[in-house]
């Protein structure tokens, strides 16, 4: 798959901008049907964004991928396996369709645009990363503010005032820093700095600053793909509403959380914030709407009835997602022994044909496709041996180098060295000996290469092969129990003598 990996990128991205967008829509219907918590409802965008994620992937699975049948416009490597053997015999003989042709060329514009987007906002990830950890380091410790929670504050967070930020935050991984804007701490009541650091507290203990790298990483890979900035956003807004039930639960009563929600608002969101890589009470700048709804809808239901039910729908919309890509995804990954064998006939009597015909550069199309470089046809053997019985010594080069095995046999066809003896190819018999060929290999049927070169009179043959060790006196036991050896098999007075010469014995076995 090596040579192919532009095409495997770009089917990555094809299946994964139509799997997120039916991951997106499934997820809104199940949140329709059934409401769950705030805090479930988090999770579960969060496993739709990672699904979204890594779904794609499917295509370097193993496996046959027949479901998926070819588009006009698709990418060669996309085309189901049931239309491969016809798509390849079009690309070797120059007649594929001039869209496919013209989508294969821009298919290295679109990598070089997708890897410079990701590049552009893996950047301004880490440039938010150094914005937080630059706030960090120039804010003040704050012992009042700690005071107001030191019974909820985790062990491994601080809390500190900043005049860098105009809304509440979280910075920070290991060591998670709370940061609180100065102006807020002089408008608000310490109640209401209470329910605000309590929500950033929630943010602590969910490890959302974690989730949220996570969140922004596969966004900034995926950036071109306007479905997964849905699922965020959604995800966004429903990790606020969590950490909001959080702040909320420890209220008592939602309305008064919300009030206190409202109050910071009007201070934090007169200015946006500069880009920060932070969890923070009004980090999306959108859904305040929502979640004071939210809040008071808490005060009706203090625990929602239909929350296992949601949850079981979910579970069904996470099954019948994965069963859908796995059924309609294809893939790239399958080894040849998952390819039906109809197919692998089909490209192994192609490859063969452009072996022997010295047509190099099918037999490279061939091998990119998935063609099987050792693969046997009936009749006619592999490629390496039809290559060899045309002597043709560039093609017996080019498939040696591409990994050919050099001593392969086909019953009836011999093995490339008794071919090439055969048609008293001696050169091709030179560079295949020196490949690794075995001298005195034997194929049932078709005996050895020293008598098959002795039979046809090849003196330059023979006497290459015994040079190379071959045995003058190695012989095999016919169909019908006949004894043929080279030297009663020679033809010519000449390859008899010389065989003779060498210490071959009459004789019957």
């Amino acid at each position: 798959m090596s040579d192919r990996w532009p095409e495997v990128v770009v089917a990555i991205g094809v299946q994964h901008l139509w799997q997120s967008a039916v991951l997106l829509l499934l997820a809104l219907l199940v949140f329709r049907l059934r409401r769950p918590s705030a805090r479930a409802r988090s999770w579960m965008w969060l496993c739709v964004l990672l699904l979204a994620a890594v779904s794609p992937l499917a295509v370097l699975l193993p496996g046959d991928a027949s479901t998926a049948g070819p588009t006009a416009n698709a990418p060669l490597a996309t085309i189901a396996p049931a239309a491969r053997a016809t798509t390849v015999a079009s690309v070797v003989a120059g007649d594929a369709l001039p869209t496919r042709a013209m989508l294969a060329g821009l298919q290295p514009i679109v990598l070089l645009a997708w890897v410079l987007g990701t590049l552009w906002s893996l950047g301004r990830l880490w440039a938010g990363w150094y914005r937080a950890r630059r706030l960090r380091d120039t804010s003040r410790s704050s012992p009042h503010l700690e005071r107001l929670v030191r019974s909820e504050l985790p062990a491994n967070a601080t809390v500190r005032v900043s005049t860098g930020i105009r809304s509440p935050m979280v910075v920070g991984l290991a060591h998670p820093c709370i940061l609180v804007p100065r102006a807020l701490v002089a408008e608000l009541s310490e109640a209401a700095l209470r329910d605000v650091l309590r929500h950033e507290i929630a943010h602590v203990r969910r490890g959302d600053m974690a989730w949220s790298l996570v969140q922004h990483v596969l966004v900034a890979v995926y950036w071109w793909n306007p479905f997964l900035r849905l699922i965020a956003s959604r995800l966004d807004l429903a990790r606020e509403m969590a950490c909001d039930a959080f702040a909320a639960a420890r209220t008592g009563v939602g309305r008064h959380y919300a009030n206190s929600l409202l109050r910071s608002a009007e201070q934090a969101l007169l200015l946006p914030d500069p880009l920060v890589l932070a969890s923070g009470i009004f980090a999306g700048r959108a859904g305040l709407h929502q979640r004071i709804e939210g809040l008071l809808e808490m005060d009706k239901h203090a625990v929602s009835p239909r929350g296992k039910p949601a949850l079981l729908l979910f579970g069904l919309m996470l099954a019948s997602s994965v069963t859908l890509t796995l059924a309609a995804t294809p893939r790239m990954g399958a080894p040849d022994d998952e390819v039906p064998a109809s197919l692998r006939m089909a490209d192994a009597r192609l490859l063969v044909e452009a072996a022997g015909g010295g047509r190099l550069d099918e037999v490279r199309a061939l091998l990119r496709r998935g063609a099987d470089i050792d693969a046997v046809v009936p009749g006619d053997g592999t490629a390496l041996i039809a290559a060899a019985r045309a002597g043709d010594l560039p093609m017996i080069t080019a498939l040696l180098r591409m990994g050919a095995d050099v001593n392969r046999p086909a019953r009836g066809d011999g093995n490339p060295l008794i071919m090439a003896a055969m048609g008293g190819h001696r050169e091709a018999v030179a560079l295949l000996l020196d490949s690794g060929a075995s001298v005195d290999a034997i194929v049932p049927g078709d005996e050895t290469a020293l008598i098959n070169a002795a039979r046809h009179g090849h003196l330059p043959v023979v006497e290459r092969l015994v040079a190379h060790g071959a045995d003058v006196n190695l012989g095999v036991r016919a169909d019908f129990g006949q004894w043929r050896s080279p030297l009663n098999q020679a033809r010519g007075r000449e390859v008899r003598e010389y065989l003779i010469g060498r210490g071959a014995v009459p004789g019957n076995g």
